[in-house]
């Protein structure tokens, strides 16, 4: 059934995309492949978070370089979505210490199914909570930062006598019309994902409170949360970045013309 899906969906991409459809199937497989090997890696021993980041850094350029080609918006995109990443980085570490998150939480173990599990499980799992965060977020970082980056290109391009001021404000003014439908996808992904979660708790009775302070519930809106903030700021530092890259190519071609 997934080989009927898979070609399913090829022929749809081609019919609707013809060479950015096969481009963007592509860099499906070679995504697919690379979290492939990330798991295998921390099942061989690797390190959570650097088998995490590095994977975090080829998915962003095979779906940036391969996909977009190698130009100024896709550079400056790069250069941004990295820089959330190390914040993202950061502000999840945190969080997942403060919470105790990562694992099995207390609604899952308590079920039967958890009786079947081994608990000697040798993962530092708030090392592996870190770098699904990270993995997670990259799809809706990237979207964000591409968009604002090339918004804000096409905007200069069709008048570049804007003040970078203004340009920066298009940029901002761009980020907020996504923003909106960016956090819902955001929020309703997390919901999607969690309704066997909410099911359990209404099935087994648990109250209110208690699932309210609950691990489950905290690693639920986690991620969201954590991918929120990185998409927030993406926005901004997308606008700025490319602002100021603009401008400083309009004043050295300024500067070569008054040489000349």
């Amino acid at each position: 059934m997934i080989k009927v899906l898979a070609i399913i969906l090829l022929a749809l991409m081609l019919f609707v995309g013809r060479d950015r459809g096969l481009q963007a199937f592509l860099t499906i497989l070679m995504n697919m492949a690379i979290l492939a090997g990330v798991v295998l890696s921390i099942v061989y021993g690797a390190n959570p978070l650097i088998a995490s980041v590095i994977a975090g850094i080829l998915l962003t350029v095979f779906i940036l370089f391969y996909q977009n080609g190698n130009n100024l918006k896709t550079r400056v995109a790069f250069t941004v979505i990295l820089a959330v990443l190390l914040v993202t980085f950061a502000l999840g570490l945190l969080l997942c210490r403060a919470g105790d998150a990562g694992g099995y939480s207390e609604v899952k173990i308590n079920l039967d199914d958890g009786l079947f599990l081994d608990g000697n499980v040798s993962l530092p799992m708030q090392q592996v909570e870190i770098g699904i965060i990270l993995l997670g977020l990259l799809g809706a970082v990237k979207d964000a930062a591409v968009a604002v980056t090339s918004a804000v290109y096409e905007v200069h391009r069709n008048n570049p006598a804007l003040l970078p001021s203004q340009l920066f404000t298009s940029g901002l003014n761009i980020g907020r019309e996504i923003l909106s439908t960016t956090m819902n996808t955001l929020f309703f992904s997390c919901v999607g994902e969690s309704l066997l979660l909410f099911n359990i708790v209404c099935y087994w009775g648990y109250s209110f409170g208690y699932f309210l302070n609950s691990k489950a519930l905290y690693q639920v809106f986690l991620f969201s949360g954590v991918a929120g903030v990185g998409c927030i700021i993406s926005i901004p530092l997308a606008a700025f970045a490319m602002t100021v890259v603009l401008k400083r190519k309009e004043g050295r071609s300024d500067d070569k013309t008054n040489g000349n």
